[in-house]
């Protein structure tokens, strides 16, 4: 049953835009998997998305059609065989025979021989032939691609991002296995409605699972494994899925000083929510309010029940780019739209989605945005500008294009996380007049790649 639970959901990521967080928890409640099972289907979910770059090149070698023509159900069963081949440890007598037998019950007649012949072709060579093979591919951009299963553009854009922040391009290929490693959850315990000991006792009483406190922010717990939905302080929005670098960009803001009146707080591009909360919850601790500015209906829809128990936060629905009718706030959070090029191992299939072409778009979308974040700042206040992407022309680029403005200054991003950080963090200052930016790594803080950048208006 975990392998038809599997199936189902990377049918629907294939053929829907579907992602696997939301999909897979629905599908293993559904079949009513016991934990065993739900451990299965989720690995060879998220393990044939993590390595689907290599997957279909691997599968390619052994068909004369190319995988993208093949019809999405055959596809789906050949991709999640060849997972099991490649990096599990299924006996290929057993990972041939069951992917048949699936085919049988989901696919048209005659497929289980085209899969029952594709398999074969996998198997005739062990996982170790198949990485020789891979290793072998004279271009290193595509070598690279197929082994670390990333498309080629995100794998330039990754190098130019590392030297762009000041670090050894070298690191790169350990960015890509940090991108494909199985990131253990985490939540944010919000300060003010509940301790995160407290979200911890519960983690470990309700979903039987390990749980931490995180590196860095002071409001993480990280947990080993369950569906952190039903936990009751998650349905009630006194807790929250957050990465841990997420929570700390969100600290820095709230804990850098303003010298405005300080009463008016604006999470600009809201949605989801996760952001919104943890500010709310400081704020709401200061007697201060914040405004949610949503552009989606159902994003908003996600913020307010996110913030629901927060009484100092005001969700509404509009463009970023307008924000400014609302008046001026002391500080600002911009969580801008961008290629997310940094939660690639939370969401692996978005790196299948994201083409060069969406990065114009969503640059200039960016400019404007600061922008109007730059218009609707009180004198004394502070904007945060944040990225869950490194890329060059999301980040550095963005930042240094309102460098010389005569009415802000930029603080020390680096600084400010470090303040907040529970722990030593290694940053590498990227200056930006007399501050700097900050970037997050995978590969070095097991976060997501967030970006920050600190401006505050000058009077």
């Amino acid at each position: 049953m975990s392998r038809v639970v599997a199936y189902d959901t990377l049918l629907s990521v294939d053929t829907e835009q579907a992602y696997a967080n939301l999909v897979l928890p629905r599908n293993i409640s559904h079949a009513r998997l016991d934990k065993r099972d739900a451990s299965f289907a989720t690995e060879l979910v998220y393990g044939t998305l993590r390595n689907l770059g290599k997957i279909d090149w691997v599968l390619n070698q052994c068909m004369s059609r190319p995988v993208h023509l093949l019809d999405p159900p055959v596809r789906a069963i050949l991709r999640m065989m060849a997972h099991q081949a490649l990096h599990l440890r299924v006996p290929d007598h057993a990972l041939v025979a069951q992917s048949v037998q699936l085919a049988k019950q989901e696919c048209d007649r005659g497929a289980e021989k085209f899969i029952n012949g594709v398999g074969r072709a996998i198997v005739e060579h062990t996982a170790g032939e198949w990485q020789r093979r891979i290793d072998a591919i004279p271009e290193d951009s595509r070598r690279v691609s197929v082994a670390h299963s990333h498309p080629e553009w995100i794998v330039r854009a990754f190098a130019a991002a590392l030297v762009a922040h000041g670090r050894d391009p070298r690191e790169l290929e350990d960015l890509l296995r940090a991108d494909n490693e199985n990131p253990w959850v985490t939540l944010c315990a919000r300060p003010g409605m509940i301790l995160p000991a407290h979200l911890a006792d519960d983690v470990e009483h309700f979903l039987h699972a390990q749980a931490r406190p995180g590196d860095y922010s002071e409001w993480s717990v990280v947990i080993s494994q369950g569906d952190p939905g039903r936990l009751f302080a998650v349905r009630d929005g006194r807790a929250a899925v957050q990465d841990e670098g997420s929570q700390l960009v969100a600290t820095a803001l709230a804990e850098t000083e303003v010298a405005g009146s300080n009463h008016r707080w604006l999470d600009m591009c809201a949605g989801p929510g996760g952001k919104t909360g943890l500010l709310g919850a400081i704020a709401f601790s200061r007697s201060e309010k914040v405004l949610a500015n949503e552009i989606a209906p159902h994003r908003a829809e996600l913020v307010s029940n996110s913030v629901a128990e927060l009484p100092n936060v005001e969700v509404v629905v509009g463009d970023g780019r307008t924000i400014s009718s609302h008046g001026t706030f002391d500080r600002i959070l911009l969580d801008a739209p961008c290629t997310g090029l940094g939660a690639l191992r939370r969401r692996p299939e978005s790196r299948w989605r994201r083409t060069p072409s969406d990065l114009a778009n969503l640059v200039r979308l960016q400019q404007e945005l600061i922008e109007e974040a730059l218009n609707a700042l009180a004198p004394g206040g502070v904007l945060a500008y944040v990225t869950c992407s490194p890329h060059e022309q999301e980040t550095i680029r963005q930042v240094k294009n309102i460098e010389g403005r005569p009415d802000i200054e930029f603080l020390s991003a680096c600084d400010a996380i470090e303040s907040v950080s529970m722990s030593p963090i290694e940053l590498t200052k990227s200056p930006i007049g007399a501050g700097d930016t900050a970037q997050l790594w995978p590969h070095v803080h097991s976060t997501d790649a967030m970006f920050l950048a600190l401006v505050r208006k000058l009077d």
